[in-house]
């Protein structure tokens, strides 16, 4: 079997990092689609605590990725899905039409109507302590999730902010950290810092069908809507 190119397994651990966090975002989502009660008070841990949605789940978004080798940010918007146990779905619909999806131990893309590529989840060991996080975070296991990952919250209904900073070694040389904004019982966006500087936003719910308030937003200009969008 030929090997895979070099700048297509970039790519693809790319999609399949964004997809992974997406994961996470879609499990908030049904956090607070089952009314988390926010106390402050260990606010992280009663918000884990309280996770309880049956799949499947599918929220609309909008990402801004801020990459050191663009001119300008990337924007791509479409919807997120999770299906069950480790399987999820993101499918892009704006500029471009693509399918990522996880499952049975693999990650899969198709662009447009092109070939399917393939990649197994072995390939990128840092992935697996991320979907191992991630299915700890939908059971609302706070202790497996500690393990490799630092949580933190503040603020209250009015707006709060969980912060997950990566434990590991091997998550440090991937990612800074996760942030989510909120307000009352809804996630609004997904912030993620990569360890080589890039940086992506995604909008998500009310905010990701609000749209874009520009073709290429300053990143402090959208982590402010984020902040004090009413």
């Amino acid at each position: 079997m030929p090997r895979t190119p070099r700048s297509s397994r970039i790519c693809n651990r790319r999609i399949l990092r964004d997809a992974l966090i997406a994961f996470a975002l879609i499990a908030w989502c049904g956090a607070f689609a089952a009314g988390s009660s926010l106390v402050k008070p260990g606010l992280a841990e009663s918000l884990l605590a309280g996770i309880a949605k049956t799949p499947p789940v599918s929220t609309p978004f909008v990402q801004v990725s801020y990459r050191g080798v663009l001119d300008r940010p990337l924007v791509v918007s479409g919807t997120l899905q999770w299906l069950g146990g480790d399987r999820m779905q993101r499918d892009i619909d704006k500029p471009f039409k693509e399918t990522a999806k996880i499952g049975e131990g693999e990650l899969s893309v198709q662009r447009g109507s092109g070939d399917v590529h393939r990649m197994p989840l072995a390939r990128a060991p840092q992935a697996g302590a991320m979907l191992a996080g991630f299915r700890a975070l939908l059971g609302g296991d706070v202790s497996a999730l500690q393990q490799d990952f630092t949580l933190s919250a503040q603020g209250g209904s009015a707006h709060w902010v969980i912060t997950l900073a990566p434990r590991t070694t091997q998550l440090k040389r991937q990612l800074v950290s996760i942030v989510i904004d909120g307000r009352a019982h809804e996630p609004r966006c997904l912030t993620v810092t990569d360890a080589n500087g890039d940086s992506s936003i995604t909008l998500v719910g009310a905010m990701a069908e609000a749209g874009l308030r520009s073709t290429a937003p300053l990143a402090s200009a959208l982590a402010a809507r984020c902040r004090n969008s009413q």
